[in-house]
């Protein structure tokens, strides 16, 4: 009897204990199964950014301070060759990371770890600077003879630091100029320094730019004019540097000169060692006018600048026009103008006031169920997760300046986004989309992607949005 009372009292206990066992491992599961937090998310990637940050410098491979960026030709081009992609060193995506992760730090500057992330930074944009004015690429030893005939006389020139770029002519091209983008970029990221880290260096005045105004041109960009852009705008023009004059400019003098690029009698040849401007014809474009006017009010230069109402005559006529995926030479993703216009408008451009009302109807009308924006389907397969970001911060931008944007809008873009967020080792990221591209004819398919330039666009919308 007392024996089949310690049977059964035994079956029961260990019943009690499976019991609890179970319950234990069912709230355990949920509990570490949860959604993370907002705060978890944007601190991750954080980790991320500082945890990818190179750290060592490889000569004409990488750079101390850089983050992982890749040139991606997507397709084979004629001229460029057969499809692939290489790590690439460049301006724009150090100074764009840069700056993202300045505006968080101005945000919250208990985040003492960025000090020495932005500090090092920094010294590798600075790399680029020609007199205050920077260049996309480098500037690196040629890796072919820029002439036909005589002898290499090793000149250092402009190009990618991985990307072969096999023939003769790709080379030469690759030779460009300072350019207006890179320049408002990098000054941007001395103006955050300076803030940040209590200096006083000098950046380039309103003047600098003022110098290259779409204003009694004697040439016009192909681009520009098929698209079209208003011609003679006195917008802001992307390439630093002296295009090709003709006596007598009209739209046959661009065809023979693009048809016969090859030839040195074309105004669009490139000379060898020479910086080339795309086609020999400086061009307009909507983003880079934008991210201008953008350092410039961040500045309190924008009222002094020649280029001011050109550039709001460009950046209206494209929003009016309805160019999302057209308008900008240089960035084929359909939500970068309402980006970049966006944050200019932000940062004290009032006058993109009537031209934001435009913004905030295509982006509350162009937004899928799910949450997600999506460009056009040959830009990077709908480029969903980049559309998405660049949207969001837009409509983040926008809804602080006061106007009409849901909240609930909003909100469906980050969980489509929490969707997408790769979360591994106490670091989360995303996959990163088109952020720049080769224009005009390669502009769908010579492409620049970072994961660090997304994530860090990204985590700025966590922490303005969230905390």
């Amino acid at each position: 009897m007392h024996s089949s009372n310690a049977t059964y009292l035994s079956f029961k206990s260990r019943k009690f204990l499976f019991i609890f066992f179970f319950l234990f491992l069912s709230i355990f599961f949920k509990v570490s199964g949860q959604s993370p937090t907002p705060k978890q998310i944007f601190r991750e990637s954080l980790s991320f950014l500082i945890k990818t940050q190179c750290d060592s410098t490889i000569t004409g491979k990488q750079y101390a301070g850089e983050w992982p960026v890749y040139m991606n030709l997507i397709e084979t081009y004629i001229f460029i060759g057969k499809k692939r992609k290489a790590r690439d060193s460049n301006c724009f995506n150090i100074s764009a990371v840069h700056n993202f992760l300045s505006e968080i730090y101005l945000h919250d500057t208990t985040l003492h770890e960025l000090k020495p992330v932005l500090a090092k930074a920094f010294n590798e944009i600075k790399t680029y600077e020609v007199d205050k004015r920077y260049n996309f690429w480098k500037l690196l030893p040629a890796v072919r003879n820029h002439r036909m005939f005589g002898k290499d006389p090793h000149l250092l020139v402009r190009r990618p630091t991985n990307y072969p770029l096999n023939s003769r002519f790709i080379n030469k091209t690759a030779n460009v100029p300072e350019d207006a983008d890179d320049t408002a970029l990098a000054n941007t990221a001395t103006y955050y320094h300076n803030r940040i880290f209590n200096d006083t260096l000098k950046a380039l005045s309103y003047a600098g730019f003022d110098e290259y105004l779409d204003k009694k041109r004697k040439n016009r960009n192909w681009y520009n004019f098929m698209l079209p852009t208003p011609g003679q705008s006195g917008a802001y023009l992307t390439w630093h540097h002296q295009e090709y004059e003709y006596d007598h400019w009209n739209p046959v003098t661009t065809y023979f000169s693009l048809l016969f690029i090859f030839s040195p009698f074309s105004s669009a040849f490139p000379v060898a060692y020479e910086p080339w401007i795309p086609f020999g014809a400086n061009d307009v474009d909507v983003v880079v006018n934008s991210n201008i006017l953008n350092y410039l009010s961040l500045t309190s230069q924008v009222n002094k600048s020649a280029g001011k109402n050109g550039a709001l005559k460009v950046i209206g006529h494209c929003v009016r026009k309805n160019l999302w995926s057209t308008g900008a030479v240089y960035y084929p993703n359909s939500y970068h103008i309402d980006f970049a216009v966006a944050k200019a408008f932000r940062n004290g451009v009032e006058e993109l006031a009537e031209t934001t009302k435009k913004i905030v109807k295509h982006l509350t009308e162009t937004q899928q169920p799910n949450g997600s924006f999506e460009s056009k389907p040959w830009v990077n397969k709908k480029d969903i997760i980049q559309s998405t970001a660049y949207a969001l911060h837009a409509m983040i931008d926008l809804r602080a300046k006061g106007m009409a944007i849901p909240d609930q809008n909003i909100r469906k873009a980050f969980e489509f986004l929490l969707t997408k967020a790769q979360r591994k080792d106490g670091m989360c990221h995303w996959e990163g989309g088109v952020y720049f591209s080769g224009g005009t004819l390669l502009r769908n398919i010579l492409i620049w992607q970072s994961d660090a330039y997304t994530t860090a666009l990204i985590a700025s919308c966590f922490q303005r949005y969230y905390l």
